[in-house]
């Protein structure tokens, strides 16, 4: 592992994945600790290229990520203060809240999405509704932190 570490952050799959191979082979290279080494360096080159493309992608994706919100000045509001508030819900509250004002999807639809009943969707949406509204108002909150999704 200590060879493939020269190449690559995960050496233990390089090796493993040229152990694998060898184990395949029929027949059995002349020379197996020559033919494993060759292996576990051109496997770990292959990792460290997958790793470093990886991480260019996950660069320019988090670049290029767009607010949730385009700024409008006619609102009020700051759309960076309005994803704070959505942050404060539950995953499952903000999940509905999202794709039934920005989605437009039906309640019906959210319900099948989210896989919970449609009541309990219209609920959450409902509740959720009021807590933001009381957040941008600035009314007192019953609670702190995230919201519960029970």
């Amino acid at each position: 592992m200590l060879y493939a570490r020269q190449w690559c952050n995960a050496p233990e799959d390089a090796l493993q994945e040229a152990l694998i191979d060898l184990a395949r082979l029929d027949p059995a290279p002349a020379n197996p600790a020559a033919w494993l080494f060759t292996t576990v360096r051109r496997k770990a080159i292959n990792l460290s290229r997958s790793e470093n493309r990886r991480q260019k992608y996950q660069q320019q994706a988090s670049e290029q990520k767009s607010a949730w919100f385009e700024l409008d000045p006619s609102v009020g509001m700051q759309s960076e203060e309005l994803e704070i508030y959505l942050q404060q819900l539950a995953p499952l509250d903000r999940e509905i809240v999202v794709a039934k004002i920005w989605g437009e999807l039906t309640f019906e639809q959210i319900a099948e999405l989210v896989d919970r009943p449609l009541s309990v969707v219209y609920r959450h949406y409902r509740q959720s509704l009021t807590f933001l509204g009381q957040q941008i108002d600035g009314t007192p909150k019953p609670n702190s932190g995230k919201r519960s999704t029970q």
